[in-house]
């Protein structure tokens, strides 16, 4: 039976995070190719539900719509470092990648790779009607990017910490 195959589960342990990570970006590429009418629209729909919540805990001051969509940025920016985290360091526990050197400093390279990723992502934008680059979105897209970056280390070294030199988790 294929499903008690030890090296498919090794390929698809390599896979289903790179995949994750695809599907994301294409979440992040896929708002931002919207016209500025579907992009405001659903960022009025957001807004709403933001200011919702915001005023059921007690918050008065109503929160603007440019505050949500960095947010936003922000937000998706976070979890894309995250995951790119992730698939680097689900390539350094590979058997596939076994003979390579893999430390936190192999984690940082990420970063670059989300800049580049955010410089696209607002380059696409260009070709939506209505639509503009901002490069003040690449470093809010960056600073996201940083924090998914830096909470996936936190935990990385946390559970170095608990399990030990070895990798966590292998």
């Amino acid at each position: 039976m294929f499903w008690k195959n030890p090296r498919l589960w090794r390929v698809l342990r390599v896979l289903f995070p790179l995949l994750l990570t695809l599907l994301w970006l294409g979440f992040i590429f896929g708002n931002s190719l919207k016209d500025a009418a579907a992009s405001s629209e659903q960022s009025g729909k957001v807004h709403e539900i933001v200011n919702e919540v915001a005023s059921s805990v007690g918050v008065d001051e109503p929160i603007s719509e440019q505050t949500v969509r960095n947010m936003a940025h922000f937000t998706e920016f976070a979890i894309l470092g995250a995951l790119l985290c992730l698939d680097v360091w689900t390539l350094g526990i590979s058997p596939l990648f076994a003979k390579r050197r893999f430390d936190v400093l192999w984690l940082l390279a990420a970063l670059p790779v989300c800049f580049l990723l955010a410089c696209t992502d607002e380059y696409l934008q260009t070709f939506s009607d209505g639509r503009a680059s901002d490069f003040s979105d690449v470093l809010t897209d960056t600073a996201g990017a940083s924090l998914g970056i830096a909470l996936f280390l936190a935990l990385f070294l946390l559970c170095r910490l608990a399990f030990g030199k070895k990798k966590p988790l292998t």
